[in-house]
């Protein structure tokens, strides 16, 4: 949460330390290469709660492909407007992409591995192409409506990102 709410450049050891009630040699014991492979194994973390809890939700056919889609939506703005700092994800590229090229990956295969979720789901109304076009818009639309969220501190910017994309399901 430290980084989701600081920053990469602003977060220090020391404060990563305290969050987690640790002493900051211990960062340096288990983290030898320091805060960058600290950040790394955040990503991935996160990378692995965003694809258990969410895009395994668009492969469940025990939903019908609009409630999938809502479903893996709904988690995402959960997992967004609770806590501090927005998508980790993309305030870390922001921040770090004309500096660094070290987290890109991570953060590449994320937005692709949701972005196949969701054209899986969207594929059962529209050609590959296109659903996959749609799914990358779908994220765009959902971190556009998390920076308006964030600046006018209204969740309506999200209900409508989301509420657009559920859309493009509908009979």
């Amino acid at each position: 949460m430290v980084f989701r709410e600081k920053g990469y450049y602003h977060t220090s050891i020391k404060d990563l330390a305290e969050a987690c009630e640790l002493e900051k040699s211990h960062f340096y014991y288990y983290f030898k290469k320091g805060k960058p492979q600290i950040m790394e194994e955040v990503l991935q973390y996160i990378d692995g709660l965003m694809e258990k809890y969410v895009c395994e939700l668009a492969y469940n056919e025990k939903y019908t492909p609009k409630e999938r889609l809502g479903k893996m939506l709904d988690r995402m703005n959960k997992f967004y407007l609770n806590g501090p700092g927005g998508c980790i994800f993309a305030n870390t590229i922001l921040e770090t992409a004309n500096a660094t090229e070290q987290f890109k990956p991570i953060i590449k295969a994320t937005f692709d591995k949701w972005a196949k979720a969701l054209k899986f789901v969207l594929s059962t109304k529209y050609e590959a192409v296109q659903a996959e076009k749609l799914a990358y818009s779908i994220i765009q639309d959902m971190e556009g409506g998390l920076m308006m969220y964030q600046l006018y501190k209204d969740e309506q910017f999200m209900k409508i990102a989301e509420e657009r994309s559920i859309a493009l399901l509908a009979l």
